[in-house]
Formats: structure tokens, C-alpha cells, sequence
């Protein structure tokens, strides 16, 4: 179970979304569609745990866990 509830994220002083909430049960699969800079991948690392909302909260079912790829993996000095 993965739980959204009045999840907010700005950028710059603007709003990329607003009061986002959702519920995903075991077994449910969606998929996130939209143009550049629409917050998609914004969204994906708030419920990873990878950034904090401006607002809401993220909460996962006691045995859940979220993978999360970086869409640039980072370089090795």
C-alpha cells in the first residue's frame, strides 16, 4: 500500500502540483504521464523519501518498500 495524502511541491515560488492524494493497494500499477517540468519525477522522489513535500505526507504499508532509480545515475570521480 502506498498513500499520498494533500501532497504540495513547489519550484522557484511556483506550484509544480497541489494537494495530491491518492491510494495504491497491493497489486495496483499506474503509470505518470505529462509534459517537461510538470513534477513527475518531482513526485516520484517525494514518494521514495528522496525529497520532502512542501505539505502532506507519504505513508507505506508496514512491510512495503519503494525502489527508486535516478534518471542520471551519478558519475565516479
Amino acid at each position: 500500500m502506498l498513500k499520498a495524502s494533500g501532497l504540495s511541491r513547489a519550484h522557484d515560488a511556483l506550484p509544480l502540483f497541489a494537494d495530491v492524494s491518492f491510494v495504491l493497494g497491493d497489486g495496483d500499477r499506474v503509470g505518470l504521464v505529462g509534459p517537461n517540468g510538470a513534477g513527475k519525477t518531482t513526485l516520484l522522489r517525494l514518494l521514495a523519501g528522496r525529497d520532502r513535500p512542501d505539505s502532506g505526507s507519504v505513508a507505506t504499508g508496514p512491510d512495503d518498500r519503494i525502489g527508486y532509480l535516478e534518471q542520471q545515475p551519478a558519475t565516479l570521480t
